[in-house]
């Protein structure tokens, strides 16, 4: 082995989820409390064979000793160097459940390192900003080349992410088409201006500005990277109850809203439905979805665009803290999305936690466990239809929460070591649920 390089295997290692406790299959978890109770089986004692006599009644035939089953040793290292040994495949261990994903930027595709364990771990991608509307809206060839109702775009930011995936066989989210942020006003500007007395288009100029956008991105992707792109987040974060439109969808901060009107979502999943390739995949995205009227709105969402046969998925980003939201409110939410007869994505999963102590760390393991345990009970008690779930990056130092201060929200730490929350989401014995 090399030194600095990892040292596991390709063929993925396979994972015995073993010490899976059993819920009750009635409703969707038993509940006690803020978070879902989970009472651990009762392990088999293991009995000592009877001491054998001395002098044998019957010298010449040896007592045969009762079978005993081998005790498992149980992990107490969870910070392993993913440089130098071996460790199991998250993907690998979840493959009959669920895709498991990672969101990247592109700086992380130029780390070897963290090239090799992104292929060893991980088998669906998000790019974290480099397919968003201000990655690749191009304003300059826009009023050079473009026109009053289409963009000009440019993929360079995304260009190398999308390549990396098509030449490992990763499948990709495509994230995210239409969103409130990250999306030049200038867009929604005559002209494209950018002037502080710039006007709004009308509206039926921005629709044909949404259509020739998702077109052109679709077309693009499929046509230059074929079957990579197995999902798209059509829409993101179009829903706050606070607002006070009457179906809960964002107004204040939402130009599409605001130029379009509240049918936009449904505007752009059609045209996303329009231009997609038949296999892919069309999710609304958003966080918080486990917070009640913000639940109910995107199911009453989901379901109207269901009827017009343009979604088949609702993501939960799943930006989550140590203690809230319960298990009990997330597992609703979860149940919900899922009646509706659409997958559920988990597609921007953190845990955010502010310290490093090793008390901590196994507390947020603990919080994991907890969480994909909740997701295998209610897959196996068919309460639940999750077909992807996605880390919101890949090591501690390179959360999007640390801009607010030290984070330690995800699997692997900036050495590229293990720490338990990694253990924990693979419900390892080592890491207990309570």
């Amino acid at each position: 082995m090399q030194p600095g390089r990892l040292g596991w295997k390709k063929n993925g290692v396979c994972v015995l989820l073993a010490g899976i406790l059993v819920l009750g299959a009635a409703g969707c978890g038993e509940k006690n409390g803020d978070e879902t109770k989970i009472t651990p089986s009762v392990q088999p004692e293991i009995t000592e064979p009877a001491p054998q006599p001395t002098e044998p009644a019957e010298p010449t035939r040896a007592a045969a000793a009762e079978p005993t089953e081998p005790v498992k040793e149980v992990r107490t290292n969870f910070y392993v160097s993913t440089l130098d040994e071996e460790i199991p495949s998250l993907s690998e261990a979840w493959k009959d459940y669920f895709s498991v994903g990672i969101a990247l930027t592109a700086n992380d595709l130029r780390n070897e390192l963290k090239e090799e364990l992104i292929l060893q771990q991980f088998n669906s991608m998000t790019c974290g900003n480099e397919m968003k509307a201000d990655a690749l809206l191009d304003r300059a060839k826009t009023l050079s080349e473009g026109t009053e109702n289409c963009p000009v775009l440019s993929f360079k930011s995304c260009d190398g992410m999308l390549q990396f995936c098509m030449e490992h066989g990763i499948k990709m989210r495509g994230h995210t088409l239409v969103w409130h942020s990250q999306v030049p006003e200038w867009f929604f500007m005559e002209g494209y201006s950018n002037q502080k007395d710039a006007v709004f288009v009308s509206r039926e100029v921005m629709l044909e500005r949404m259509e020739n956008y998702i077109r052109q991105v679709m077309e693009y992707v499929n046509t230059t990277y074929p079957g990579v792109v197995y999902a798209w987040d059509v829409v993101n974060e179009a829903i706050a109850p606070g607002d006070g439109d009457p179906d809960g969808m964002r107004v204040e901060d939402s130009l599409w809203y605001q130029v379009i009107g509240a049918d936009f979502v449904d505007k752009a999943f059609e045209y996303a439905r329009k231009y997609a390739d038949p296999e892919q995949k069309l999710f609304y995205n958003d966080f918080n979805t486990y917070e009640p009227a913000k639940r109910l709105a995107i199911v009453k969402l989901a379901n109207r665009i269901k009827e017009q046969g343009n979604i088949d998925g609702i993501g939960m980003q799943s930006h989550i803290g140590m203690s809230y939201p319960s298990l009990d409110d997330f597992e609703t939410a979860l149940c919900k999305f899922s009646e509706t007869g659409l997958e559920v994505h988990i597609t921007e999963l953190d845990i955010n936690l502010d310290s490093n102590t090793e008390e901590d760390l196994m507390k947020e393991g603990k919080r994991y466990k907890r969480l994909f345990f909740l997701l295998k009970n209610l897959m196996d008690n068919n309460k639940a239809n999750v077909t992807n779930v996605t880390l919101w990056g890949l090591t501690d130092d390179g959360s999007w929460l640390n801009k607010d201060g030290k984070r330690y929200p995800l699997l692997f730490n900036q050495l590229l070591e293990t720490k338990p929350a990694f253990w924990g989401a693979l419900l390892d014995d080592g890491i207990p649920l309570y």
